[in-house]
């Protein structure tokens, strides 16, 4: 095993200079001394030691984030919020460790052992977007939002995904619906997965029978639920209530029921997920699944605290509790509903 970076300087035959850039993913080395020199730090198992030694003892004061879209969804921006809360109280800056490239090569581990960062918080992932496996196994302490992952010094946040779907679907149910359509996320995220399976659950308890047409899948944005609504509308029977994944999605599906001359509430009733800011604004303001987004950010900080002051604390797994906010979007449903 290489005991420096001298080590994998000799066997890849390069500089040591060259290697420091290879870890810290500078773009000025060819891509085939970079496959080479990685291929030598993979088999040799290699940690950069004054980088280790910094992340394990040294106190940075750092830690570092990993996002897929940057602060562009009320959900992230929101939930930063209670990072920011937590961050003045731990004392921690917080770097934005933006992905370099997207190549198989790309390691999380090495980007945040070149930050020197304390440990790392990663969320808007899918769980087979980045090679995840190795950041549970690395010892870093890591939070993971909204994605179940679980190793020996990482752990996970999210909200109650299931049974808040369920609270929708139910509450729809109590208005007399019996045509109740999902939108879901996507459903190979973790919690697409979850939402769409609270929606199943409820159907099922609620003795409804299970309509793959009233199913769509779409990606948390308003094109998503604006595309899903234009499809409902060309059923035989249209739903005459849509639960969506995300606040974003409602919108589109309010958007595209407009223009299709239906009222809502009075024709069709929608429910959204998150309660961002524009939720309560909208007309008529959307009833909604309220996420916690500060505790989320803020506990995601603390745990992360807890995890590098205490190396043997067990790795957190949080369901952050929701509610269910009741606006103007529901109606009971009547007999002129869509048809």
């Amino acid at each position: 095993m290489a005991k420096n970076i001298r080590d994998i300087a000799k066997s890849a035959g390069v500089s040591v200079t060259t290697v420091s850039k290879v870890i810290n993913n500078h773009p000025s080395v060819s891509s085939k001394t970079k496959e080479r020199v990685l291929q030598i730090i993979r088999d040799e198992r290699f940690i950069p030691s004054h980088t280790a030694r910094g992340l394990v003892k040294g106190r940075s004061k750092t830690l570092g984030i990993f996002l897929t879209t940057g602060l562009s969804h009320p959900f992230f921006s929101n939930v930063m919020v209670g990072m920011e809360d937590a961050l003045k109280q731990t004392g921690y800056d917080l770097m934005y460790l933006a992905q370099i490239d997207w190549s198989p090569e790309y390691s999380l581990v090495r980007h945040a052992l070149s930050r020197n960062v304390e440990g790392v918080l990663i969320f808007g992932f899918h769980k087979h977007d980045l090679n995840f496996d190795e950041m549970i196994q690395s010892e870093i302490p890591t939070v993971f939002i909204d994605m179940d992952m679980i190793g020996i010094r990482a752990g996970f946040v999210t909200s109650d995904n299931v049974e808040s779907i369920k609270v929708a679907v139910r509450y729809l149910h109590e208005l007399k619906h019996r045509k109740i359509a999902f939108l879901s996320g996507q459903l190979d995220s973790y919690v697409g997965k979850l939402r769409f399976e609270g929606y199943r659950q409820a159907i099922h308890e609620l003795g409804l029978p299970y309509l793959s047409e009233y199913i769509a899948t779409g990606d948390f944005t308003k094109a998503s639920g604006y595309k899903a609504m234009k499809a409902f509308l060309q059923l035989k029977e249209p739903p005459t209530a849509v639960v969506c994944s995300s606040d974003m999605g409602a919108v589109g599906v309010m958007e595209a029921a407009k223009e299709a001359g239906l009222s809502v509430p009075n024709d069709l009733s929608v429910i959204g997920f998150d309660d961002i800011e524009l939720a309560k604004h909208m007309q008529p303001a959307l009833t909604t699944t309220h996420q916690d987004f500060h505790t989320i950010g803020y506990q995601s900080v603390l745990m992360l605290n807890d995890m590098i002051n205490s190396p043997n604390v067990p790795p957190p797994a949080l369901v952050v509790p929701t509610t269910f906010a009741v606006r103007e979007s529901c109606a009971i449903c009547s007999e002129e509903a869509v048809q």
